[in-house]
């Protein structure tokens, strides 16, 4: 499959992803966001240590490959009872894997076939890959002042034009344009 034919694959993941949280969400009345209390986290950090213990349980040989985030504060962080991060790790053996972290702390899990070399723009991930605290830090400044949180944030699920075939963090505001980071948590620019 060629570059482009991937990354048009991999944005219309994105949207099926966004239209999905927003068909889930639909109807109900607006969730009222708790802030989180101190001591805990809420970062992709935080999530990724309790997600990859249950990856490496499914398949000791996956790599993670994209990480996506819904519902993220300015912060970087999840609010108390709303959001998720979730990580998609490839394994030869078990091919791909999706584990998700809710704000509590819980977990689900989901597996499907994706043929090699898997999903992922680089692959794998950088482990040293930027916290979100980090990343949404980087847009302190360039995100519009409206912007209360995110709505849906992925890195390494597509290739931007700004950074082409790079792992890219996309953030997704709810106020404003999209903002791209680089995999070190440094700003690239808006979408």
């Amino acid at each position: 499959m060629s570059v482009r034919t991937r990354a048009a694959v991999h944005r219309l993941e994105i949207l099926v992803l966004g239209l999905l949280v927003v068909a889930a969400t639909a109807g109900c009345p607006p969730t009222v966001v708790t802030p989180r209390p101190p001591g805990t986290d809420g970062s992709a950090r935080w999530a990724f240590a309790i997600a990859q213990p249950v990856i490496a349980g499914i398949a000791g040989d996956a790599q993670l490959r994209t990480i996506i985030g819904a519902t993220v504060r300015v912060d970087g962080r999840l609010p108390a009872n709303t959001g998720n991060w979730s990580f998609v790790a490839w394994s030869p053996t078990r091919s791909t894997i999706q584990v998700t972290v809710s704000a509590n702390g819980s977990t689900s899990t989901s597996q499907r076939t994706d043929a090699a070399p898997g999903p992922g723009i680089e692959v794998p991930l950088a482990a040293n890959w930027a916290d979100s605290i980090q990343v949404f830090a980087a847009t302190n400044g360039h995100r519009d002042p409206g912007a209360s949180s995110a709505t849906l944030v992925v890195l390494n699920m597509a290739s931007y034009s700004q950074a082409p075939g790079k792992a890219v963090w996309g953030i997704a505001f709810n106020a404003g344009a999209n903002q791209l980071i680089r995999v070190n948590g440094t700003y690239i620019g808006p979408e």
